[in-house]
């Protein structure tokens, strides 16, 4: 909305005896419009105003100086309440207000989610306190989750959410998107990661073709969300999942077992797919300016040994898969080069030396394995994580470089790229030995023997067990000197709104969540582990100040 006030102040005089009144043709006037009108706080306003038969202008109100007689400024608005711009042009006067808000808006759509916990969520270990940060020069990344603010909206949409009235969808994930970078800014990133996916036109065609129409976060979406981050400084690596299933939601291959049982037909099918569409993505981004891209895909692993049907390959067979895997994504890589200008980064899926991809990448993302056994689960500490997540650098290390007990690799690279650590943690402390759970919907699992429906309700909420976690990781990233460290990453590793407590909706066990199960996932936001984060990118502590559920 465009606001303008114009008063323009007219000279008067007598003569003759004559009462009448008239306007002399060198009367001053001046005018103002400030766009927009109404902001959040810190966000800035365009002041434009003009004057006729005036010599000079200056201002008044909440701004102060000489002014042009015509023109225009940016002004950063960091006073909550109505703003006043004045502009005084040769007796003339115009006056516009702004509004600057506490809280970000879109429209009518405020901010419909709260950051309210259970108490029993902060867990048993004791919350530490970080010990360093990292300096300018490193990478300070955190990916947002896979999934798309659409999603959300539409989740809260089928139950009836008496909010949806004042929030349109483009609004309601304009503000969402807005309002997360803000936040990671505040919380000292530089880079975010987003994960994409999209379904196959057609499980049984001989070349698969992603639909588009299909992928989670729509292009258009994708370019808002790199238009906002550059406001911030704040640059774009983006991540592609490949999603095994077409639109009609058949499978590509069996997926039963959280991996691909490859021969080499299948690799090569699932290699020439890959390539069509990450190039299609690098063109893309290449135009609206993304910063870094992944080569390789994120979600979905290869088994090499496995063979089809569970036959089991030789050491030749396996190498043989292996060999065409990285030639094949050299060659992707080589064509990415030519048509993106940003970096290239590996390491989403597979990681190990091979020449024809550690040699032409910028960076490689290194996540860390289970690190503790289930009995040290109870007795976990800083310390403790940090001595294991030293020993996986250094076996990394070995393993990279030929100093282990196994066969060195005939193509093995003699330089490490520069290493981004993924420091992916979940918040229960099952995590610290057995790792991830699916955080998106329920799926069956079973503890102790005891067979549930949706195992993520059975699960303990811990956000103490991820802060040691994290915090053990970064200690040991910070000490370690076997590779040059690029910067360090949590995959997937932030919500997209701010609520920490699953939806009562979602229960009994269902896919259609409404919003997953952010109180145990890989999700930093509003728990202890993202003012770790704050610590570590900023240098600047911030108290973890929770809100407790009655």
């Amino acid at each position: 909305m465009l606001i303008l006030v114009t008063i323009a102040i007219t000279s008067c005089g007598g003569g003759g005896g004559s009462n009448a009144e008239t306007a002399p043709s060198n009367s001053a006037s001046a005018s103002i419009s400030a766009s927009p009108t109404k902001v959040f706080l810190g966000d800035s306003t365009v002041v434009t105003w003009t004057s006729a038969n005036a010599s000079s202008c200056s201002a008044s109100g909440d701004w102060s100086g000489s002014k042009a007689k015509t023109g225009s400024e940016t002004v950063v608005l960091n006073i909550q309440g109505d703003v006043v711009f004045t502009i005084n042009c040769g007796g003339a006067s115009s006056t516009v207000t702004t509004t600057v808000n506490l809280e970000d808006f879109e429209g009518s759509c405020v901010n419909p989610h709260n950051a309210e916990i259970y108490e029993s969520y902060l867990g048993v270990y004791e919350m530490p306190m970080p010990q360093n940060s990292f300096d300018d020069g490193h990478v300070k990344a955190v990916g947002f989750k896979d999934y798309g603010v659409e999603w959300i909206y539409n989740n809260y949409k089928s139950e009836g959410a008496s909010w949806i009235a004042d929030c349109t969808v483009d609004q309601y994930t304009k503000l969402m998107y807005r309002i997360t970078l803000r936040r990671l800014k505040e919380h000292g990133v530089t880079l975010v990661g987003i994960y994409n996916f999209g379904y196959w036109q057609d499980h049984l065609a001989d070349f698969w073709k992603v639909d588009h129409a299909t992928k989670h976060i729509d292009d258009r979406t994708i370019e808002y969300i790199v238009s906002e981050a550059d406001k911030l400084g704040i640059e774009i690596y983006y991540i592609w999942q490949f999603l095994a299933q077409d639109r009609n939601q058949d499978w590509l291959f069996d997926l039963s077992k959280g991996y691909v049982k490859v021969d080499m037909s299948i690799l090569k099918k699932i290699m020439d797919a890959h390539e069509e569409h990450i190039l299609w993505e690098a063109d893309r981004l290449e135009r609206i300016s993304v910063d870094v891209i992944s080569a390789d895909w994120s979600a979905m692993w290869l088994c090499w040994h496995c063979g089809v049907n569970n036959e089991g390959h030789t050491q030749v067979q396996i190498d043989e898969l292996k060999d065409y895997y990285m030639e094949r994504m050299g060659a992707i890589i080589d064509q990415i080069k030519e048509r993106f200008s940003g970096k290239v980064y590996a390491g989403e899926g597979i990681q190990w030396n091979d020449k024809r991809v550690f040699d032409k990448v910028d960076g490689i993302a290194l996540p860390f394995g289970n690190l503790l056994f289930d009995y040290e689960v109870e007795i976990a500490t800083v310390d403790l994580i940090q001595q294991r997540a030293m020993l996986w650098i250094e076996k990394t290390y070995d393993e990279w470089n030929c100093l282990d007990s196994q066969p060195c690799w005939y193509n093995s690279s003699a330089t490490i790229p520069p290493v981004i650590f993924n420091v992916f943690t979940q918040s229960h402390a099952s995590f610290l030995s057995k790792g991830w759970i699916e955080d998106g919907f329920c799926t069956h699992g079973t503890i102790d023997d005891v067979m549930y429906e949706c195992i993520q309700y059975e699960i303990q909420t811990d956000f103490s067990a991820q802060a040691i976690f994290t915090e053990g990781l970064f200690r040991a990233i910070d000490t370690q000197s076997y590779f040059e460290t690029l910067g360090t990453t949590t995959s997937t590793g932030y919500w997209l709104s701010d609520t920490l407590i699953p939806d009562a909706n979602q229960y009994p066990a269902s896919t259609n969540t409404v919003e997953g199960f952010p109180n145990m996932s890989q999700s930093v936001r509003g728990k202890p582990a993202e003012k770790i984060f704050k610590y570590w990118y900023t240098g600047h502590y911030e108290a973890y100040a929770p809100e407790f559920i009655d």
